[in-house]
C-alpha cells in the first residue's frame, strides 16, 4: 500500500492549485467531487488490470494485452506507454528547471546562471545524465522514501504559511514577491464551473496514473488475490486523495488566481527559509526518482525496436542520449508545467486510465466464458471507455486551444 502510494503521489500535486484557477476557475464543490470521482474510477480501472493479470497470469502490461485483446495489437500498448513515460520525463525536466531556478536565484547567482534554461541543462548534464547511465539502480531504491518525506513536508509547510498569513496582504512576504505572484482572491462561489474545469480534471487523471505498473504491483503482492489487491489500491488511492486535496486547497487559499503551474514558484525565492527547504526536498526527490522513471522509458522504447537493433552494443547508449536529449529540449521550450500536466492527463492519461483497462477486460470476458460478471458491470465497462474517449478528446482540445488559461 505504501509503495503504491509513493508511486502515485508526485510533483504533479504542486500544479493542482493552478488547475483550480485555470480558465474562469472552478469552485471547491465540483473540484472535490471530480477529485473523488478520479480516485474511485482510477482505483476501479487499476484493479481491472489486476483482474486481467489474475486470469491470464501475465508478467507485463504488454503480455496482458496480448492475452486479452490479441498480440497483433500489442504495439498500441508499447507506443502508448513509451509516449507517456517520455511525456512524464519532460514534466520532470520542467520541475527541475522551475525548482533549481528558484534555488539558484535565492543563492544570489547571476541571471545567466540561474535562468530556467541554464538550470535544466546544468542539472541534466552533470547529474541526471550520469545517473541514467547506471546499469544497477539499486542504490536509488530508497529515493521514493525521500519523495514521500518531501511531499509530507511540502504540505505541512503550505499549511503553516496559509495559517500564519505570511503571503496575505500586509504579511511578511507579500510586498517582497513580484506583483504577479501576489495572492489574487477568487470572487466566485463554491459551485463555480468553467472550461478550466476540464483542465483540472485532466490534472487529476495524471495525478492518479500508475496503471503502467499495475501488473508489477499485482504480481509482487504477497498472498495476492483480487480482494487483497482492492484493499491495497483503496488505501493508496485514499492516501493520495487526502494529500492532493490538502495541497490543492492550501495553495489556492494562499495565492488564489495567481497560483503558478508549480505553486512553489509563488513563495519567495530567498527570504522564506521554509519554502527554500521545500524546494531542496523537491529537487532531491526529483533527482532520485528521475533515473527510475527514465529506465522504464528506455526499456519500453527498446521493446518497440527490432531485435537485431536492440542487440547492438551502441543502441543502449544512443537511445539514452536521444531520449534524454529530446525530453530536455522540449522542456526548454515548454514554459508552462501546469499546461503540460493537463495535456498529458487529457490525452495519454485518459487512454491508459479509462480506456485500456476496461477494453482489455471486455476482451477477456469474450475469450473466457468461465469468467462471470454482471450485465451492470459490462455496461459500466463500456461507459468507462466512452467516457475516456470523450473526456480525453475534449480535455486535449481545451488544453491546446488555451481554454485553461495557462499559468
Amino acid at each position: 500500500m505504501v509503495n503504491l502510494a509513493k508511486n502515485i503521489i508526485g510533483g504533479g500535486m504542486l500544479a493542482l492549485p493552478a488547475g483550480l484557477a485555470a480558465g474562469a476557475g472552478t469552485g471547491y464543490i465540483p473540484a472535490y467531487l471530480l477529485l473523488a470521482f478520479s480516485a474511485v474510477s482510477s482505483a476501479y480501472t487499476f484493479v481491472l488490470v489486476g483482474r486481467s493479470v489474475e486470469a491470464t497470469r501475465s508478467r507485463s502490461f504488454k503480455e496482458a494485452w496480448s492475452r486479452t485483446v490479441g498480440p497483433a495489437q500489442a504495439w498500441v500498448v508499447d507506443y502508448a506507454i513509451t509516449a507517456l513515460a517520455f511525456a512524464v520525463c519532460i514534466v520532470y525536466a520542467c520541475f527541475v528547471g522551475d525548482t533549481f531556478t528558484s534555488l539558484l536565484k535565492g543563492a544570489g547567482l547571476p541571471a545567466w546562471l540561474s535562468s530556467r534554461e541554464a538550470s535544466i541543462l546544468a542539472v541534466t548534464i552533470t547529474v541526471l545524465f550520469p545517473l541514467t547511465l547506471l546499469k544497477d539502480l539499486s542504490a536509488l531504491q530508497y529515493s521514493s522514501y525521500v519523495g514521500i518525506a518531501a511531499v509530507i513536508y511540502t504540505v505541512l509547510f503550505m499549511a503553516w504559511r496559509f495559517w500564519d498569513g505570511s503571503y496575505a496582504k500586509g504579511g511578511a512576504f507579500f510586498a517582497a514577491i513580484a506583483p504577479e505572484l501576489r495572492p489574487r482572491p477568487a470572487h466566485f462561489g463554491p459551485w463555480k464551473m468553467s472550461v478550466g474545469t476540464a483542465i483540472l480534471f485532466s490534472m487529476f487523471s495524471t495525478s492518479y496514473m500508475a496503471h503502467t505498473n499495475a501488473v508489477k504491483f499485482y504480481n509482487e503482492l504477497e498472498g495476492r488475490s483480487v480482494r487483497r489487491f482492492w484493499q491495497v489500491v483503496a488505501g493508496a488511492m485514499g492516501s493520495a486523495t487526502v494529500i492532493y486535496l490538502a495541497a490543492m486547497t492550501l495553495g489556492f487559499e494562499t495565492f488564489g488566481l495567481a497560483s503558478q503551474g508549480l505553486v512553489l514558484n509563488n513563495y519567495h525565492v530567498s527570504q522564506d527559509v521554509l519554502a527554500t527547504m521545500g524546494r531542496i526536498a523537491t529537487a532531491v526527490s526529483i533527482i532520485g526518482a528521475h533515473p527510475l522513471l527514465f529506465s522504464g522509458l528506455r526499456d519500453s522504447f527498446l521493446s518497440i525496436l527490432p531485435p537485431n537493433v536492440v542487440s547492438r552494443p551502441s543502441t543502449w547508449l544512443l537511445s539514452t542520449i536521444a531520449l534524454l536529449g529530446g525530453a530536455t529540449c522540449i522542456s526548454l521550450l515548454c514554459k508552462d508545467v501546469g499546461l503540460l500536466v493537463s495535456l498529458v492527463g487529457s490525452s495519454l492519461g485518459a487512454a491508459i486510465v479509462y480506456v485500456f483497462p476496461p477494453f482489455m477486460y471486455l476482451h477477456l470476458l469474450r475469450r473466457r466464458k468461465d469468467i462471470q460478471t454482471s450485465r451492470g458491470e459490462i455496461l459500466l465497462l463500456h461507459a468507462t471507455i466512452l467516457f475516456g474517449v470523450v473526456s480525453g478528446c475534449f480535455g486535449t482540445w481545451v488544453a491546446l486551444t488555451g481554454g485553461g488559461g495557462g499559468k
